[in-house]
């Protein structure tokens, strides 16, 4: 008996895109309030050069981002990496509890991290929106493009009647630890 769990892979993708989403537009409304101290031409400088960057970041490193992760980086990427399960005995679902906690982890250190650089960006960039818009827009992004990879992987389960799992007790090193089972075998959950 072991104390590994299985977390089932596309919602852990599914989790990170989202939180890349929100965090990405907690990074841009933090950067906001920032500003609402300012004057109103500075305020409305900062609003449009915000925006006017936000956007076309978001657009632009879609594109990237697709092509940067595709080898590697994206959830998909892993799938033909991951053996299948050996049968250990596991729990075969984390608890509700297990996926909150995890959740709010993921977020709160995403969340510290992204403004941590958002600061540092300003700091070199000088104010503006140009540092916020850049950094939102890549979080943005990159939750996008996880978001549609996570798409592909549904697609690669339902076609090869498998179900994917990170069997271990946190699901820090996913990749790493990557499993697969037959469907059928997933959702009997055993």
């Amino acid at each position: 008996m072991t104390n590994e769990k299985l977390w089932r892979y596309t919602r852990l993708s599914r989790i990170w895109a989202r939180t890349l989403v929100v965090v990405g537009a907690l990074v841009f409304a933090i950067g906001f309030a920032m500003q609402i101290g300012d004057s109103a031409d500075a305020f409305e400088s900062w609003v449009i050069t915000a925006f006017a960057t936000v956007i076309p970041s978001i657009l632009v490193f879609c594109f990237l981002l697709r092509g940067w992760m595709g080898n590697g980086g994206l959830p998909s990427a892993r799938l033909a990496d991951a053996p299948a399960d050996p049968g250990v005995v596991r729990r075969s679902e984390p608890t509700s509890r297990n996926w909150l906690t995890w959740t709010l982890a993921l977020g709160t250190a995403l969340l510290i991290s992204s403004v941590l650089i958002m600061g540092f960006l300003i700091g070199v960039l000088g104010g503006g929106g140009v540092a916020e818009g850049v950094v939102a827009g890549v979080l943005i992004a990159w939750g996008l493009v996880t978001t549609q990879d996570v798409r592909r992987v549904e697609r690669i389960e339902a076609d090869q009647h498998r179900a994917y799992f990170a069997a271990c007790r946190r699901p820090v090193s996913v990749g790493s630890v990557l499993v697969w089972r037959p469907m059928a075998t997933a959702e009997r959950g055993g």
